[in-house]
């Protein structure tokens, strides 16, 4: 029996310098893909900041509709006296008002919420920005006219508000 064949196989798959720096750069390569995947699939990367506040935006309109004073929703509702609906917490509800008549208005959610915007002069616009922190369903009237209520602005609670 010939040993030195043997031995020339045993030297040969002997893990030399080069051969174990290459098996350590394939491996590092390997862990690193590994742990870029649970970071992806972890909710470490969006398309999108996760810190992105929500906003809702909503355009009306208050207009004379045969002798009678209306709330005409154009953007985010298309209703006639609407019901605005957003939710509590950091939401920002950005509401634009239109005078879309003669007279001034003054449009004004009331029942505790009391929030208004300036007097609103024919042709004009005025916005606020509502952040309800809990929920409530409230009426909203024209503080000039001072009628009847024209619609209601609901606060919900959606989730883990």
């Amino acid at each position: 029996m010939d040993l030195t064949h043997n031995k020339t196989v045993i030297s040969k798959s002997r893990l030399t310098e080069g051969r174990f720096v290459a098996l350590s750069i394939v491996a590092a390569m390997v862990a690193a893909f590994g742990l870029l995947i649970i970071f992806v699939n972890g909710g470490g990367v969006r398309h999108v900041s996760i810190f992105w506040k929500e906003r809702i935006d909503t355009t009306v309109a208050f207009r004379n509709v045969n002798g009678e004073l209306k709330v005409l929703g154009l953007k985010g509702t298309t209703q006639v006296d609407p019901t605005l609906v957003t939710r509590t917490g950091d939401t920002a509800y950005v509401l634009t008002v239109i005078n879309q008549d003669t007279i001034p208005h003054l449009f004004y959610i009331g029942d505790g919420l009391n929030l208004h915007t300036k007097i609103i002069r024919p042709g004009q616009n005025d916005t606020i920005i509502i952040y309800p922190k809990s929920e409530g369903t409230y009426n909203y009237y024209d503080w000039v006219t001072k009628g009847k209520p024209l619609g209601q602005f609901k606060a919900v609670r959606i989730g883990g508000d």
